[in-house]
């Protein structure tokens, strides 16, 4: 049957990245568009098992949400999923609503967001079915008692309301152990020109290489959508990806979107070896941890196309690091040397910093200050500590404290802790930015590249907007 798979426009205030955050999305640079890899993947599964398959992504084709309403009905769809994030979850609820009413047809939703507050999501008559967790064999066995016309009762990962109004939570669906069974994504399905990132010339596209980790870092998304355990795609399986995406696609930029990329240092350099090996003109980038690199892994992804890594410092004071970031920055010389080895290996990078834990002082963010000017990244990422649905500081904190979801942006606080007001911890952010990129050094390294620079400037006057 005809399933429409739909990643809904942004809210008018500012561009949703709904793969960030775990799945619970953020507020981006309108130069940041990232293609629906999730959606993709599991059109990929949907499609090896028979069904004719539509990506709808609003954002990618400049829709906003009336438009985007039109051309999902006009698919005529047997079955429609739609991602969400927290910030614009109104608007994706009301994007739901709207397609149930105008197509007749069953609609799902999925996301981290709508994962951890199923029960909410019912109002209104939004949706049908809430898909939690990895969504996408749930969302096959979905596709299957649709086409046959049966109920969900007994379809593991979902939650749906009976007739009755009573909501059923089904058990949890177990996460995929074999990555590797998975088909490539269906980048056929996208217009891959379309995605973009700041400072890149010509389109970009993203892979997950592996999934989960570990670290539970306190405020982190990921180990809810993906696991506390990780699971790694094989070499090959990786490859065969990355050829696919540049023979067959024509696609030079790649985003990594693993939480910890390099992990399992054997598995990357057997990634970096077979990317030389097959001669794939490829820059690409990746996030993951200091105490996961090495100059010598370093030097080899370098040499395989590698040109940027993003770096997890969060904070600069040893006990949050022990407490909220899983201790995976323990060794400040070792981060030294670290991001020293990438300016070495022309490798850019970039440190994302978080402000307002819940027991963090002004002096513990001068911390996080000091510790970036000494690791002197190319750029530098501050964001407001955000307590998301399901994550151990928002168990922390929830039961005391009110959570409005739109607000939920990545950069604008929720609220204040003992030491500092919320919009104590906004401009601590704003004194972030201007302390690192106005030092002299970095002007001057700034002034290289003009343009960049300035789009970053603009970046800072918006990071901080609202929903109406």
């Amino acid at each position: 049957m005809k399933i429409v798979l739909v990643n809904p426009p942004s809210p008018p205030e500012f561009r949703v990245s709904r793969g960030l955050m775990g799945g619970f999305g953020m507020a981006v640079n309108a130069g940041l568009l990232y293609p629906p890899t999730e959606l993709a993947h599991v059109a990929s599964v949907l499609e090896a098992a028979g069904h004719e398959v539509v990506i709808h992504d609003a954002d990618a084709k400049e829709l906003d949400l009336a438009a985007s309403i039109a051309a999902i009905v006009a698919e005529k769809p047997s079955l429609v999923c739609v991602d969400s994030s927290s910030t614009s979850l109104d608007q994706d609820l009301a994007l739901c609503r709207a397609v149930r009413e105008g197509t007749g047809a069953p609609v799902a939703i999925l996301g981290s967001q709508v994962t951890y507050t199923p029960g909410e999501i019912f109002q209104h008559d939004n949706v049908d079915v809430v898909v939690r967790g990895e969504p996408e064999f749930t969302v096959r066995e979905l596709a299957e008692r649709v086409a046959e016309k049966r109920d969900l009762v007994g379809v593991a990962g979902t939650t749906w309301k009976k007739k009755g109004g009573e909501v059923v939570h089904e058990a949890e669906r177990d996460k995929i152990d074999d990555l590797d069974a998975l088909p490539i994504p269906s980048r056929h399905l996208l217009d891959n020109s379309a995605y973009h990132f700041p400072g890149l010339d010509g389109p970009v596209t993203t892979v997950k290489s592996s999934r989960g980790c570990p670290l539970n870092c306190s405020f982190c998304g990921y180990t809810l959508a993906q696991g506390l355990r990780f699971r790694f795609r094989s070499p090959e399986h990786v490859l065969a990806e990355l050829i696919d995406l540049h023979r067959n696609h024509g696609l030079r930029h790649v985003v990594f979107r693993d939480p910890i990329f390099t992990t399992k240092k054997d598995r990357i350099h057997q990634i970096c070896a077979g990317i030389v090996r097959e001669k794939l003109d490829l820059a690409w980038q990746c996030e993951t941890a200091v105490k996961t690199l090495d100059r010598p892994l370093i030097e080899a992804m370098a040499k395989a196309g590698c040109t940027h890594i993003s770096l997890g410092v969060e904070s600069g004071n040893a006990e949050i690091q022990k407490r909220h970031c899983g201790n995976k920055l323990s060794d400040f010389a070792k981060g030294v040397e670290v991001f020293k080895a990438c300016r070495d290996n022309g490798i850019e990078t970039r440190a994302f910093c978080m402000i307002g834990f819940p027991e963090e002082t002004p002096a513990m963010v001068e911390e996080t200050f000091d510790l970036v000017e000494r690791f002197d990244p190319d750029q530098v990422q501050f964001c407001a500590v955000t307590a998301y649905p399901g994550t151990p500081l928002y168990k922390m904190l929830h039961g005391s404290r009110e959570f409005d979801y739109a607000s939920m942006t990545g950069f604008q606080a929720l609220e204040g802790n003992e030491h500092m007001s919320a919009a104590d911890i906004e401009e601590k952010i704003r004194e972030g930015y201007r302390r690192f990129y106005r030092r002299p050094k970095r002007l001057m390294r700034e002034m290289k590249n003009p343009v960049r620079f300035m789009g970053r400037v603009a970046r800072y006057f918006t990071l901080f907007k609202k929903r109406a």
